[in-house]
């Protein structure tokens, strides 16, 4: 959707952008902070251009150009909260979703789509994406293996390579370089729920897609239910037509900002999060990432104010 917004690839430092990605647009607009879009129809004017834009949706499944039609197919708010997360992951483009597993569900059916139902995956994975994978509701056939396993288990109907770094909830790391290069042509999608693109943008590693729980670590405050996979424009197109998101998956627009990389800003967290190294193949757990709402330290969960520091 186009929301009149300068998307040119600026280089602008990760709290700048946590600041005013998606939001450029506000200051010839008047305003300080982004509506709230709850419009769930919105009106035309001019019914023969409509019908034509009408037809060419039905076409091709994509969201028709210009003014928004229909809340599912295209809001305001989502749009921004999209523009956002893309720029701090770094990819062309985001796809919000009412959950995280919306938008894994969606990455399956559109590889699947493509007669690409084979997905190799590596555990630890979150528990309700290992139980969708297993339960082959979305008709894909997977295969488990550990990241020094990847190469070997791919198929010529490979689709997918799915991993999660760090892993929910046991923390464990794989070297993303290295299952991107073993991943060769097929896409490689990594869940960057715990990590945020303050620790980790795993584009900038190999991978295609990055898949968020913005439930978690984005939302931060347990009051948002949502989803989405950042990726490229021509992915983006195939999960928009795949799965429209639904208009109410980001309205609590405040409390989808990232909380580590936002709100550091309103309430006082260190402005030079500490950046983990790549870690290798089979390290150890840091486990000692400092969040917005805990830290780990020794395997043990504590509540923690943002200080910005790691914890000893």
């Amino acid at each position: 959707m186009d929301l009149g917004m300068d998307t040119r690839r600026t280089t602008r430092a990760l709290a700048t952008e946590a600041v005013h990605a998606g939001r450029d647009d506000l200051a010839g607009l008047g305003l300080h902070a982004p509506p709230i879009d709850l419009s769930t129809t919105y009106p035309s004017y001019d019914s023969r251009s409509e019908a034509a834009r009408i037809d060419a949706f039905a076409t091709t499944g994509a969201e028709p150009e210009g003014p928004p039609v229909y809340g599912r197919l295209g809001n305001p708010t989502v749009a921004r909260f999209e523009t956002a997360l893309a720029r701090l992951e770094g990819t062309e483009s985001a796809v919000a979703f009412a959950s995280g597993m919306a938008a894994l569900s969606a990455v399956l059916l559109v590889r699947g789509s493509m007669g690409l139902r084979h997905v190799v995956a590596v555990r630890p994975l979150y528990g309700c994406s290992d139980h969708l994978l297993t339960a082959g509701l979305l008709g894909s056939e997977v295969t488990w293996t550990d990241p020094a396993g990847v190469a070997d288990a791919l198929r010529p109907d490979t689709g997918l390579v799915l991993v999660e770094t760090p892993a929910n909830p046991t923390l464990a790391e794989i070297d993303l370089r290295a299952v991107a290069h073993a991943c060769g042509s097929v896409p490689l999608l990594v869940d960057n729920t715990f990590a945020t693109p303050v620790l980790q943008r795993p584009a900038e590693h190999g991978a295609r897609l990055v898949l968020h729980s913005a439930t978690k670590y984005l939302g931060g405050h347990g009051d948002v239910l949502a989803g989405v996979v950042a990726c490229d424009e021509e992915f983006a197109g195939g999960c928009a037509r795949c799965g429209s998101p639904p208009a109410g998956c980001c309205t609590r627009w405040p409390d989808i900002c990232c909380c580590a990389v936002c709100r550091p800003f309103r309430y006082g967290c260190g402005p030079r999060p500490r950046t983990p190294p790549n870690s290798p193949a089979g390290s150890p757990p840091t486990r000692a990432w400092t969040g917005c709402t805990t830290r780990v330290s020794a395997g043990r969960w504590s509540p923690s104010r943002c200080t910005g520091t790691r914890t000893r």
